[in-house]
């Protein structure tokens, strides 16, 4: 084979390889790129409401903790209350 014939192999060789290259980009590549940037997006939008989950169940517990003090007091002035009548 001669230098031109070797070189038309190559260049066919080239342009198969670069044809098929883009249709793995094409059909393989870009759908996947493309559902990961929705994946991506929907796992921001989790996160966001997880963060404001979390506020609000921070929230919550600041407020039971509240009640749980204010029960106790009661429990307290209902003891108190109840010891005096004895008296």
């Amino acid at each position: 084979m001669s230098i031109d014939e070797w070189a038309a192999v190559v260049g066919m060789a080239g342009a198969a390889l670069t044809g098929v290259a883009t249709l793995v980009k094409l059909w393989i590549i870009n759908p996947f790129s493309t559902r990961i940037d929705e994946l991506n997006g929907n796992f921001s939008t989790l996160n966001t409401a997880l963060s404001k989950s979390q506020i609000e169940i921070d929230e919550l517990n600041k407020h039971l903790s509240q009640h749980d003090v204010t029960l106790a007091t009661h429990g307290e002035q209902i003891h108190t209350l109840f010891n005096k009548k004895d008296k």
